[in-house]
């Protein structure tokens, strides 16, 4: 069975939004009930990307969380628009000890030697070091935010490796042995898509060791380094 992904879930996520507001447009049924709980979608995607990350990423999910929260509450009247006014500094309070929380626990795993990743982050930031020796591949999701993976030190025994990456008004940044071979099926969307590897003889020695990048870059950019 796959494996459950961040980008799966959003994906199911969009895909429900979408049909609940197609069938009202359309007439064909009145979902009006349905469509006023649509923040929760977002509320429990955010419960679901700090569970997923195991507490490494909760900036962003936090602020999802918060945001769509309120305006579930604001669309449900459980409460109003006059305890919002008065009570909308601790937002602020809230976002700046979710950002002090985020600079004191880094996104940063060394070390790791998982065959595959799948990294998401939303208004925050994400490094990670994977050492594996089989590398297979996963999925990088960047909205708003940016994922950085060294790939320095991981091998791949069954090539190609793939990686699915999503980037949405933010960045991500692959850095690969020296000598890997790369196809970049990247689709940049009003963004950019660099490889700024250095070309060595080093790429004859490694032939075998084979990554495919698939996904879309839209107003973001993705680099890949060695």
């Amino acid at each position: 069975m796959k494996k459950i992904t961040f980008q799966a879930v959003l994906a199911v996520i969009l895909i429900a939004i979408g049909v609940i507001l197609l069938l009202e447009t359309t007439g064909i049924y009145d979902t009006t009930h349905l469509i006023k709980y649509t923040p929760t979608l977002f509320v429990l995607f955010g419960i679901y990307a700090i569970i997923k990350s195991k507490l490494t990423n909760i900036l962003g999910p936090l602020i999802i969380i918060l945001f769509f929260g309120i305006l579930q509450l604001l669309i449900l009247n459980l409460i109003t628009t006059t305890v919002i006014r008065e009570w909308w500094p601790l937002i602020i309070v809230a976002i700046g000890l979710l950002i002090l929380i985020n600079w004191l626990q880094v996104s940063k795993i060394k070390g790791k030697e998982t065959d595959t990743i799948d990294l998401f982050t939303m208004l925050g930031g994400h490094e990670t070091l994977n050492t594996s020796n089989n590398f297979k591949g996963g999925n990088i999701t960047a909205i708003l935010g940016s994922v950085n993976i060294d790939l320095r030190d991981a091998e791949i025994k069954n090539p190609p490796a793939t990686i699915n990456c999503i980037v949405i008004l933010g960045g991500a940044e692959i850095k690969i042995p020296e000598g890997w071979e790369v196809k970049n099926n990247i689709t940049p969307i009003l963004g950019a898509v660099e490889d700024t590897r250095l070309r060595t003889e080093k790429q004859t020695e490694n032939k075998k060791q084979e990554i495919t990048i698939n996904g879309i870059v839209l107003l973001g950019g993705l680099d890949i380094k060695d």
